[in-house]
């Protein structure tokens, strides 16, 4: 449960019941899921894209805009390449040369960029494993092909994403929110979501004349950086808050 004071936005939500529908999975980016109750069917259920998520939005029908998300910030899954050797090694005796290494390919990770120092040197690491397998498919040694892609599976475990290192990236500002001129950002609280670290983000503004509260949660599973976000009065701030205490990340086929 998300534990964390609404600071600064007038007055408090009026208490009342909150109706929420069974729990559902969602995966984004390939191999971790989330699992959440959504609002009831008021809420029109659309897909979220917005500056490097992916995810579901849920809008209150005559609400004047007001909104919940769950969304997945990609930067950090685009930058895995688990399931690439998973299927890799899954498909060995189904590939030619020329196959798999536009398979192989698939399987290295972005070198540069990296949000961890950590990332970068075992990047490098993994990358060479990868080409280290190629050398030995050539040579048609499928037993060290073998042991190559499992050592690369194992040093891509190694890495481990911290919230403290990644949040800046993505943080909810005013700055980067001109669209409301009188939007008022409050600083970040740390928390906990689902068992892991969380952060988040309360801001009031002016939607078509109502005083809206917001709300930004970052939390970090698995390598894999979820945005979860409200706007709208704070009389439907319980029902976010319930949105949120039902949140679990079942387990997916490449853990770190």
């Amino acid at each position: 449960m998300l534990l964390l004071a609404l600071a600064g936005c007038g007055e408090q939500p009026t208490e009342k019941p909150v109706t929420l529908l069974p729990p559902e999975v969602f995966t984004w980016t390939g191999d971790q899921p989330i699992s959440f109750a959504p609002p009831h069917s008021e809420w029109e259920r659309s897909r979220y894209q917005n500056g490097g998520t992916e995810g579901v939005s849920f809008v209150l029908t005559g609400g004047k805009g007001q909104i919940v998300f769950v969304a997945e910030r990609f930067f950090l899954g685009n930058r895995d390449r688990c399931m690439a050797i998973r299927e890799l090694m899954d498909g060995l005796g189904d590939f030619n040369q020329s196959s798999f290494a536009e398979a192989l390919q698939k399987g290295k990770r972005f070198e540069g960029g990296a949000p961890s120092a950590q990332d970068d040197r075992i990047t490098a690491g993994i990358n060479e494993t990868v080409r280290r397998a190629m050398d030995h498919y050539r040579a048609g040694d499928m037993a060290l092909v073998q042991v190559e892609l499992d050592r690369a599976l194992e040093q891509s475990g190694e890495i481990r994403y911290t919230l403290a290192e990644t949040v800046d990236q993505v943080l909810f500002t005013a700055k980067g929110n001109s669209v409301y001129p009188k939007l008022q950002v409050d600083p970040p609280v740390e928390g906990e979501l689902a068992g892991e670290p969380a952060v988040t983000v309360n801001f009031t503004f002016d939607s078509h004349g109502t005083p809206f509260l917001g709300r930004r949660v970052y939390v970090i599973h698995n390598n894999r950086m979820f945005e979860i976000g409200f706007q709208g009065p704070p009389e439907n701030l319980p029902l976010f808050e319930e949105i949120l205490q039902s949140i679990t990340f079942p387990a997916g086929p490449c853990e770190h």
